[in-house]
């Protein structure tokens, strides 16, 4: 058997080697330059060296510029010959079948781009235990960077093939493969910005689902330094590149020589190009016409039919190299596809698919999630971590799921900010922004996302918010266990550490009956607090989803209060009489005289109460300490007190005294008018 029967040719490695081996210098000088280089580089004597979690923490961001292009390259000179005629015919008179001749440069093309990863990951080993090495790895970092790189610059590489395959001209072939890794996450995060305007309680939470970077490798690598490639993703990858390979066999097998030039190879992909690129150009221009016109119905039709039409033009230029398109099919053609493409955008969000209606039957919920920190819980977790989360995260109560179950079913009736005019006026104070999550017995789970204002629910949200469950989720009650070390109370500047053993108990149990005591209005009243609390977790503490969580030390909590007074820490952290200069105050009469944008703009209220020398201003130390005990935020309730405070380090504040808390100090202060 001769030579040139092998399924590898020897003639065509040396050619790769000869014309694009300065791609595979490229890539070994940039991967040396960018972790080797930098362990011995960035060392000194004067610091130890730093420990790392992955290699990619080193000079990250350069490495991620060599794998992101390098790869690309060599897919677009090595293939360069399918887009110019000559040097097509020229290959393609070879005696050699298209299938060897494709694994030829492939076989070359992949030993170019992977002999640098793997010169970098020995040296790497190498210097693993040097002491000159200004980095502290393990040696699994070590075969995990090798791993993932080689996969990835395959990966990149075997679909730069595929596309170029597919493409007739190397300038579309380089833009398409970057836009195509790139559609995946630009599509879905268009997706979810069309659905989260037009669907009512559309949850555009992504913790179960992964985040939207996760969908691209470009978006992938720009973030690698903050989160690696887990073995999951090495794995679709690596299963991709095969599919993309084995795809360029077959596509390869079928392209016909005098496609050179064209923009694609194949025909049958021109309805696919066109309609992707009318999707993008639709979703774009009516979400764009959307936001900016408030949802106006002449105006959504026009910014999609608009997209549509610049998405088709475009597209039917770029298939045809001309701007020369117009012809009798044309109209048609564009009718065809805008309708087809605005079906499948209106379906969605129409009444069909019952969508915002939908809530569940009590006995179809298997747990139930209400409440802001819902992407707390991840779906980037595994193993204990991940069952530890879903034990957190959702409830098993039957009382508290029905309880949840009103307040949603409440919600879907009444409808409380649909419409960007409705729902504007609840981005603030009075309202609650919820996360609201079932896991069903099917294993599925349903998402929403509502803003809800206390008006009109306040059964609904009494019901839920005064159940121990909501408060266990939704303060985070779980983390005040054994693996607390100490906690930080702290309010501005001030500060103290209770470490003590016994004390971080004590402090921890009261801490956590004050929570789980909280009535609705404790919890809704807008009290500011007097400091924050922050847990400090024992050293050795992994579990992804345990933090350093903050707590806060309120007016209700008054158990609180006296432990602290008896330790001695309270005037320790708490705002002092002493440390407030002076106080303006006015009883508040102007919310039901104001308009939506003024109400919460307390500076409009300040001027018109001067204007009607309706304030007053005092030193009093009694009537400060009073408003220190019993401020909150600003509610927009007609009747209540309105004080600027200015401290005596500069700073000035507005905070707000109901007329129920009101002092008789306070009340005397001022005439009523």
């Amino acid at each position: 058997m001769t030579r040139s029967r092998f399924f590898f040719n020897g003639g065509i490695f040396r050619q790769n080697m000869r014309q694009h081996g300065w791609i595979g210098i490229m890539y070994t000088l940039g991967l040396l330059f960018a972790v080797p280089l930098q362990m011995l580089l960035s060392g000194s004597d004067e610091r130890p060296p730093l420990e790392i979690d992955s290699l990619f923490d080193i000079a990250g961001n350069v490495q991620m510029l060599f794998i992101l292009t390098l790869p690309v390259a060599a897919a677009l000179f090595q293939f360069r010959y399918l887009q110019s005629k000559q040097p097509s015919d020229l290959w393609h008179s070879l005696p050699l079948r298209r299938e060897r001749l494709l694994a030829g440069h492939m076989l070359s093309g992949g030993l170019l781009l992977l002999v640098p990863v793997w010169l970098t990951s020995v040296l790497a080993a190498l210097l693993h235990s040097l002491d000159s090495n200004a980095f502290l790895y393990q040696a699994a970092d070590v075969w995990i960077w090798c791993l993932s790189v080689s996969v990835i610059t395959v990966f990149f590489y075997l679909f730069g093939v595929f596309v170029g395959i597919c493409t007739g001209q190397t300038v579309l072939q380089g833009i398409v493969i970057y836009i195509l890794l790139l559609l995946p996450a630009v599509l879905l995060l268009l997706i979810n910005l069309h659905l989260n305007m037009y669907l009512y309680g559309y949850s555009d939470n992504f913790s179960r689902m992964g985040m939207i970077e996760n969908w691209s490798p470009v978006y992938k690598l720009m973030d690698i330094t903050v989160e690696p490639f887990s073995m999951t993703e090495i794995g679709i990858y690596a299963a991709l590149s095969v599919v993309f390979g084995a795809l360029s066999f077959v596509l390869y097998r079928k392209r016909q020589a005098e496609k050179t030039g064209y923009a694609l190879a194949f025909t049958y992909f021109n309805p696919l190009f066109k309609a992707g690129v009318m999707l993008c150009a639709m979703l774009i221009s009516g979400t764009y016409f959307a936001s900016v016109q408030a949802r106006q119905p002449g105006w959504v039709i026009t910014g999609y039919v608009l997209g549509a039409l610049i998405g088709y033009i475009a597209a039917e230029m770029i298939i045809r190299k001309s701007w020369h398109i117009l012809t009798r099919r044309v109209p048609l053609e564009f009718a065809l596809y805008a309708g087809l493409l605005g079906l499948a955008i209106w379906f969605p969000i129409s009444d069909w698919n019952g969508y915002e209606n939908r809530v569940p039957q009590s006995a179809k919920i298997e747990g139930v999630y209400i409440g802001d920190n819902y992407q707390m819980f991840g779906s980037d977790m595994a193993g204990e971590d991940r069952q530890f989360a879903d034990e957190q995260a959702l409830s098993q109560d039957k009382n508290y799921i029905e309880a949840v179950r009103k307040l949603h079913q409440a919600i879907v009736t009444a409808r409380p900010g649909d419409g960007d005019n409705d729902r504007a006026q609840y981005y603030g104070t009075g309202s609650h922004y919820f996360n609201l999550a079932y896991k069903l017995e099917s294993g599925r789970e349903l998402l929403r996302t509502y803003w809800l204002p206390d008006a009109g629910f306040e059964a609904e949200l009494k019901a839920v918010m005064e159940h121990e469950e909501f408060k266990r989720k939704q303060y985070r009650v779980f983390a005040l266990n054994d693996e607390v070390e100490s906690f930080r109370i702290g309010n501005g500047e001030k500060f103290i550490r209770i470490s003590e053993p016994g004390e971080v108990a004590e402090f921890m149990d009261i801490l956590r009956r004050e929570i789980l005591a909280m009535s609705y209005e404790d919890q809704t009243g807008g009290q500011i607090p007097r400091a924050t609390i922050q847990t400090v977790p024992k050293p050795g503490v992994q579990s992804q989803i345990y933090y350093n969580f903050t707590y806060e030390w309120v007016e209700s909590y008054h158990e609180l209060d006296r432990w602290l007074e008896q330790k001695g820490y309270a005037d320790k952290v708490r705002t002092l009489p002493q440390e407030v200069k002076s106080v303006e105050i006015f009883q508040d009469n102007y919310p039901g005289k104001l308009s939506s944008e003024q109400l919460y703009n307390l500076d409009v209220h300040l001027q018109l109460a001067r204007s009607e020398k309706r304030t007053s201003i005092t030193t009093d130390k009694t009537v400060i300490a009073d408003i220190l005990d019993h401020r909150r935020n600003y509610q927009g309730t007609n009747g209540a007190y309105v004080v600027i405070m200015e401290y005596t380090n500069g700073r000035s504040e507005y905070v707000s005294v109901e007329e129920k808390d009101a002092t008789p100090a306070i009340k005397a202060l001022l005439p009523l008018k």
